[in-house]
């Protein structure tokens, strides 16, 4: 039997890396499963348009365009017959149906509730009343393959909701290297860091086919919820999952593992908020848990021979510190404390344990953490040794 969600997974990655041969085989076999999913068409389409292969990308995309206009999709529906028109421009057929079209728009025609908004999971127990007002307020928006959708550092309130396509979303680590997160589809959502917090964007967003999109402004989604807090409810538990993957995806121990993994240890975390000039652990003490910064600042720090406090770092955003103890069984090696309001994320020791036992790749990565930090416990304490005997 064939396995869709393996299929479709794998035709995502080769769409990303640009195996368009390797694409097409995939999406093909998907197509025998999901005879009525139009991103599988527009999927295709899109593989033999950079195959230069055109009239086959016509032929795609002309089944996608019926496929969406069947959910009565019209938006996507119209990005489809421009893609056929695009690589076929003598395809007098995919004129007349845009012409139809473009008419039935300006008339004010669009998808009914349960449209687009429909396939999206985290809209799936909201009621119509809710779904109706979301409608109203969303912009539909198109972006060609290879568009940059949103830029890790740039300002910006959105959320966009995926309608149809692929976008791939990755995030520079403390050396400068992109790491690549996740690729998002049908019915996935981005943009949420700048939503919730009005801060900076946390993460690139570029499209890796044609992609149709719901984008939502900070200040009306907050209307809506204000009148329907059920709304609310929904996207902050929804950012929660996305913030914790993606600092596990940043944070070194955990960095090997693939997104399903992470996915399998993410509900295993409890977040807490601490208040400045709190002690988190305590040298001497038994380890209990480890912990991921979320946000905040912490100082780590030990005693040297005559008991005086030695810094030995300090942490931020996607730092992690407690493992040692945990693995090692032995006491805490260092102090930690808050130096102002600090959001964590809590890590029982049963949990880590079976974490370690489960992937291999996280216990070595976990030896080399606890060498380095031997490392830089002996080089402090020896350059606060010399000051000494100064």
């Amino acid at each position: 039997m064939l396995d869709r969600n393996k299929i479709k997974k794998d035709a995502e990655h080769y769409l990303i890396d640009g195996s368009y041969e390797k694409a097409i085989e995939e999406l093909v076999k998907l197509s025998v499963i999901e005879t009525n999913d139009p991103w599988v068409w527009s999927s295709l389409a899109e593989c033999y348009s950079n195959t230069n292969e055109a009239q086959k990308a016509a032929k795609n995309f002309m089944t996608a365009y019926k496929k969406f206009l069947q959910q009565n999709d019209l938006q996507a529906a119209l990005s489809a017959l421009e893609r056929v028109v695009s690589v076929d421009p003598a395809n007098k057929e995919a004129e007349e149906e845009r012409n139809k079209l473009l008419k039935r728009l300006s008339r004010g025609e669009s998808k009914p509730v349960g449209g687009g908004v429909k396939k999206i999971p985290i809209f799936s127990e909201i009621e119509e009343q809710e779904l109706n007002a979301i409608l109203k307020i969303a912009k539909n928006l198109t972006f060609p393959q290879d568009s940059t959708i949103i830029k890790e550092g740039s300002k910006g309130d959105s959320i966009y909701f995926i309608i149809s396509g692929i976008v791939s979303v990755s995030k520079k680590d403390k050396g400068g290297k992109d790491v690549m997160l996740d690729t998002l589809s049908d019915g996935d959502f981005f943009g949420e860091f700048g939503f919730f917090t009005g801060g900076r964007r946390q993460a690139t967003v570029v499209s890796a086919s044609s992609v149709d999109l719901y984008e939502f402004k900070k200040q009306d989604m907050e209307d809506v919820a204000q009148k329907h807090p059920n709304v609310s409810k929904v996207l902050v538990e929804f950012y929660k999952k996305r913030i914790l993957d993606n600092i596990i995806a940043l944070t070194p121990v955990f960095s090997s593992l693939n997104y399903s993994e992470r996915s399998d240890i993410i509900n295993r975390f409890e977040l807490m908020v601490v208040e400045p000039d709190k002690v988190i652990i305590k040298e001497g003490d038994p380890g209990d848990a480890m912990y991921v910064v979320k946000d905040g600042l912490l100082r780590v720090s030990t005693k040297d021979s005559k008991g005086k406090e030695v810094v030995l770092a300090q942490l931020g955003e996607g730092d992690i510190f407690g493992e040692v103890a945990l693995f090692t069984g032995k006491p805490r090696t260092a102090t930690v404390k808050t130096l102002k309001q600090s959001r964590l994320m809590k890590l029982k020791k049963d949990d880590f344990q079976d974490i370690v036992d489960k992937y291999e790749s996280v216990k070595s990565r976990v030896f080399k953490t606890i060498d380095e930090r031997a490392e830089d416990t002996v080089r402090h304490l020896f350059s606060q040794d010399k000051k000494g005997h100064k």
